[in-house]
């Protein structure tokens, strides 16, 4: 299994976010927001992912950038489950930090695998497509 994190893993497009953002469902664990959507896109991966602290939550960059580096890893790690259970589908998904705290790496993959277990036991005929 190759735990890569590649550029073309990533939602970028400003285009799609706002897609994602209007027309998407979203699942809540704290201290996570799911937001999800199921679209067409070209890639070799089935997913494209965004990972999202607010400015407004945590005032200071470098704890910004240290919760989004361990959502990330978390991500990398357990992606895997995720690509098995789509198969040929693919979707957005959006991770937003809804916490004031500073996360440890514990408490946001006990969460982010829960959310990510939602993902893959549910039917995709529920997701919205454009």
């Amino acid at each position: 299994m190759d735990f890569t994190f590649s550029k073309i893993e990533r939602l970028c497009s400003k285009k799609a976010i706002d897609d994602l953002f209007a027309n998407g469902k979203s699942k809540t664990q704290f201290p996570f927001k799911l937001i999800y959507k199921k679209t067409e896109f070209e890639s070799p991966f089935p997913v494209r992912v965004m990972f999202v602290v607010p400015k407004k939550k945590h005032k200071r960059a470098n704890k910004r950038n240290d919760i989004k580096r361990r959502m990330r890893e978390v991500y990398r790690l357990n992606k895997h489950t995720l690509y098995e259970s789509l198969q040929t589908q693919k979707i957005d998904l959006m991770f937003i930090c809804l916490s004031n705290e500073e996360l440890e790496y514990v408490t946001i993959e006990k969460s982010m695998l829960q959310l990510i277990d939602s993902i893959t036991k549910m039917s995709f005929s529920d997701i919205k497509k454009n």
